[in-house]
């Protein structure tokens, strides 16, 4: 059975980011990617004096979405989120699953003209990068590997979606594709 990405819309969700990673994941990792449906952003993770999203328990929404052993389940939201200890996180991932928030992604975000251009590629780059913990990647010492930290979104867009040899080799050996 081919592995797959299974791709899950969390509450408002951009549709085009998920057209977007749909048609881009599969050029990164050797698995087809899916589109399942949506569920709704789980309010009771909602934190009103941080106005934001506690990020672990959206992420065990999505666990809740697996539908086989060969799929690793990616949610995407347009809320922000953060976790604790942190002031935001870009995305967050255990084993199997994997979740990004585009909210601060976006380069109108920080001020800059729109450019669907570097926003797609944050998108894929966040979804590599979460989707490589799904998979059992740790972080990287390497700025320019996907599986860096990115500590802000200078760092997202200096490493971009590439591995880097060593973390390549590793996706290719982890058994889990």
């Amino acid at each position: 059975m081919a592995p797959k990405i299974g791709l899950v819309g969390v509450g408002e969700a951009d549709s085009t980011a998920i057209s977007w990673l749909r048609q881009d994941l599969p050029t990164v990792f050797p698995a087809e990617a899916l589109v399942l449906a949506p569920i709704p952003l789980p309010f009771r993770h909602f934190r009103g004096w941080r106005n934001q999203f506690l990020a672990e328990g959206i992420l065990d929404e999505v666990a809740g979405i697996a539908r086989s052993n060969n799929m690793i389940c990616l949610g995407i939201t347009g809320a922000d989120l953060f976790s604790p200890g942190l002031n935001f996180v870009f995305g967050i991932a255990s084993t199997r699953r994997a979740l990004i928030s585009t909210f601060r992604l976006r380069p109108g975000f920080y001020g800059m003209p729109e450019n669907q251009e570097l926003y797609r590629r944050r998108i894929l780059t966040e979804a590599v990068h979460e989707t490589g913990h799904a998979i059992g990647l740790s972080h990287c010492e390497h700025p320019g590997c996907v599986m860096y930290f990115s500590n802000w979104i200078g760092d997202t867009d200096q490493k971009g979606p590439g591995f880097c040899y060593r973390c390549r080799r590793r996706v290719d050996h982890t058994g889990v594709w």
